[in-house]
């Protein structure tokens, strides 16, 4: 047995050892390259939704230039709806309200 010794705060603390090189586990050399695809697809047509067709897609430039449209749209009316009340307000100063 080996005597106990205190521990300082400056002692380290013993490390676990390095596995041996031998432990590794390589794949085999004639692993499949990847998903078995359907002739004339692609991966990419597989993750697709079930039921969308090609022409059923909206182009990627049309979606985003109608949220842009909408945003713009909102945030003009929240101005506008900024202005007005500062208006009303500045009315009301005026009058004595």
């Amino acid at each position: 047995m080996q005597p106990s010794v205190a521990p300082t705060p400056f002692s380290v603390p013993d490390l676990p050892t390095v596995a041996p090189p031998r432990a590794v586990v390589l794949p085999p050399v004639n692993a499949p390259a990847g998903p078995v695809v359907a002739p004339g697809e692609t991966r990419m047509t597989l993750m697709a939704p079930a039921g969308m067709e090609q022409a059923d897609e909206a182009d990627w430039a049309v979606v985003v230039g109608i949220a842009l449209v909408a945003e713009i749209g909102l945030l003009w009316g929240v101005a506008c709806v900024g202005l007005l009340r500062r208006r009303l307000a500045l009315q009301r100063a005026k009058s004595g309200r």
